[in-house]
């Protein structure tokens, strides 16, 4: 096993993780039990360092420590394992699960597209956490423990929030644990390992990790209020209390355009009707014109006909006999009367001259 794993340091010092490269991931075409990792492991208590005080890093507990992770990102096995003690066979059933979160302004996940963190590929919480140790621990002592990244560029003295990241994949997990060795096995295995049978039974542990089943659950965080849900709701409140449709907002639309239309004619408008009045004006004035040099015309016109009918009656009157026989038949002197009503030729001559 160890000839197939990679060797990692942590805090708790050298340790191995199974198919941790992405390049040659093992796989397993069948789920339950029997079809995962399984291992039996000396723990060598006798080994264990003896314990002169208590310190934050003092551990009263014996057995190991196992993290189940996503290979992108790195172990962090001092908050997030899990502990399987010997003397027991602990089996391990894994469900994957894939988190989708949602970034601002709806959410606070980090997107994949901003610069990761130095020393790792992608970024993740644990890796986050790892290099605010690593600039805290430089800050202070000017040196770093042998599981944190060497930092490429200098602290800025800012502050290391840890966002969690917009897709993450975890895998759920649940234990269950049986006795070993039996009474039978006991034996078997001291003539096996050249081991005591307490010395088994205080050492030695079985950890069966599986998948449950080869498939993985979604969990998506969505918008507990879209653009959608806000124009559905405003659409069936008015339906419901006015009566409102898509055709009565296309009217209102269109009541809006015709507003707009008319008011943007009417500003339009003023200097076009001063434009049509000046016309107007102009052709009114040559009309009036017109009409003056028209009555001008037969005033004088009519003047001239009156001016040569009083001379006619003036040489007519001259002659005593023609205002004799105009007056025999009418009031009127012969020479201002229609020709039909006239007798005599010469007359007639006269007033057609």
């Amino acid at each position: 096993m160890l000839n197939q794993s990679d060797t990692v340091y942590t805090r708790y010092g050298k340790c191995y993780t199974f198919n941790g490269n992405k390049t040659s991931a093992k796989r397993t075409r069948q789920g339950g039990m029997g079809n995962g990792l399984e291992l039996m492991l000396d723990i060598q208590q006798d080994e264990y360092l003896p314990i002169w005080r208590e310190t934050n890093e003092t551990t009263l507990e014996a057995g190991i420590r196992v993290q189940i992770h996503s290979q992108d990102e790195p172990p962090y096995i001092h908050q997030l394992g899990f502990g399987v003690s010997p003397g027991f066979q602990t089996f391990v059933s894994c469900q994957e699960q894939r988190l989708s979160y949602l970034p601002q302004p709806w959410g606070n996940c980090r997107a994949s597209s901003e610069p990761v963190i130095p020393g790792y590929d992608t970024y993740s919480v644990s890796a986050c956490r790892l290099h605010c140790e690593s600039i805290q621990v430089q800050r202070e002592c000017n040196c770093r423990m042998i599981h944190m990244p060497a930092l490429l560029q200098k602290d800025t003295g800012d502050s290391c929030p840890c966002e969690t990241p917009c897709n993450v994949t975890r895998y759920g997990k649940e234990l269950s644990m049986v006795k070993i060795p039996s009474k039978g096995s006991a034996r078997y295995l001291s003539r096996k390992y050249h081991k005591t049978e307490e010395y088994i039974r205080d050492n030695f542990l079985i950890l069966d990790i599986f998948f449950e089943a080869l498939n993985y659950e979604t969990i998506e965080q969505k918008k507990a209020y879209d653009i959608a849900g806000l124009l559905g709701d405003i659409g069936g409140q008015m339906g419901l209390f006015i009566g409102a449709s898509i055709l009565t907002i296309l009217e209102i639309l269109d009541y809006i355009y015709e507003v707009v239309k008319y008011r943007i004619k009417r500003l339009l408008r003023p200097q076009k009707n001063q434009n049509q009045q000046n016309q107007r004006n102009q052709i009114q004035n040559q009309i009036q014109g017109t009409k003056n040099l028209r009555e001008q015309n037969l005033r004088a016109q009519l003047a001239a006909s009156t001016i040569a009918t009083v001379r006619l009656e003036d040489v007519k009157a001259k002659d005593p006999k023609d205002v004799t026989t105009a007056q025999a038949h009418g009031v009127y002197p012969a020479s201002i009367l229609p020709n039909h009503h006239h007798t005599q030729a010469a007359v007639q001559q006269d007033f057609a001259c």
